[in-house]
């Protein structure tokens, strides 16, 4: 039963596999959310490498293909995958291309300013500037997180497997060659746990260092722990859900209930604040521990959970 959902929710996505197809499908989020979406998804698909070759496929993955888009708020993740000759400056300008049409159509902020290098470092240690990804047909097949995600080695070694299986799972493919099923997705361990651990209050105390110089610094540290509550939330569901469902699911198993109603408040309404960042710390703590301690591991990744 759960096979034929997700056969009938990737029919919705798919397009005719024409270069200059456009996406045809609706998407099950909010009707104010998907016309822009789908408009964006459209212009995503008709980019064209230097040499006129086409993209290979367009991945969604994230809040927008689980039907948990929210308008100002989520971010819509993607894989952009190339031919196998693509080359470094290939990816270059399709990343380019990308994060000009994010602005283009409204789902990133144009800069007043500009970032130095400090602040894009900052940024990606807590993966704020980070909602898409440019790898090639070959680093999609091969289930190497570093090959898809464009990490270094010593990156790398940090990266927990919960990250790369959550983004494969809740993946649909929306333009393109259907490649998701042929991705290895490695068992998860507890180590995987206690990595996303020390990455995530990592991230945190970096949030908290440069709160007076920076002032996203308080959106740091909510996507940290909104990428927390994810990354726990797969290892006791084997799935994906909106931020509210797994606040929910974890209220009753953590204290300082209060932190994670304090998170979906301020992405209603922003509001900076340094004893937000800070009772980031705890929280991540609670959540790891829990979640280390009630499952077990090694756990292998089912493709068939209801997402």
């Amino acid at each position: 039963m759960s096979g034929n959902k997700e056969e009938q929710r990737a029919a919705v996505y798919r397009v005719a596999d024409e270069p200059d197809a456009a996406i045809l499908s609706r998407y099950e989020i909010t009707p104010n959310s998907s016309g822009p979406i789908q408009k964006y998804l459209e212009a995503i698909a008709q980019l064209r490498l230097p040499s006129g070759a086409p993209l290979v496929s367009v991945i969604l993955f994230g809040s927008a293909a689980k039907g948990a888009f929210t308008a100002n708020v989520s971010d819509v993740d993607l894989i952009v995958v190339l031919p196998d000759t693509a080359s470094q400056d290939d990816r270059r300008h399709i990343q380019e291309k990308v994060l000009a049409l994010e602005i283009i159509h409204g789902f990133r902020m144009p800069s007043d300013r500009t970032r130095g290098w400090l602040e894009k470092y900052v940024e990606r240690c807590t993966g704020y500037s980070l909602s898409g990804f440019v790898c090639t047909r070959s680093d999609l097949l091969s289930g190497e997180i570093t090959r898809v995600l464009g990490l270094s080695p010593i990156e790398g070694a940090f990266v927990d497997r919960i990250v790369f299986a959550g983004v494969i799972v809740s993946a649909v493919t929306v333009w393109g060659e259907e490649l998701l099923a042929q991705v290895p997705i490695p068992a998860l361990r507890r180590l995987d746990v206690l990595k996303a651990l020390f990455i995530f209050l990592s991230a945190v105390i970096l949030s908290a260092a440069v709160f007076p110089l920076f002032p996203n610094a308080t959106k740091y540290a909510m996507g940290v722990l909104k990428h927390s509550l994810h990354s726990c939330y797969f290892c006791y569901q084997q799935k994906t859900a909106s931020l509210k469902e797994e606040v929910d699911f974890f209220g009753s198993r953590v204290s300082r209930r209060n932190v994670l109603d304090d998170l979906l408040n301020r992405r209603r309404i922003y509001s900076p604040s340094l004893a937000f960042v800070l009772s980031c710390l705890p929280i991540l703590l609670r959540l790891h521990v829990r979640t280390a301690r009630d499952n077990r591991f090694p756990q292998l990744v089912s493709r068939n959970r209801i997402l």
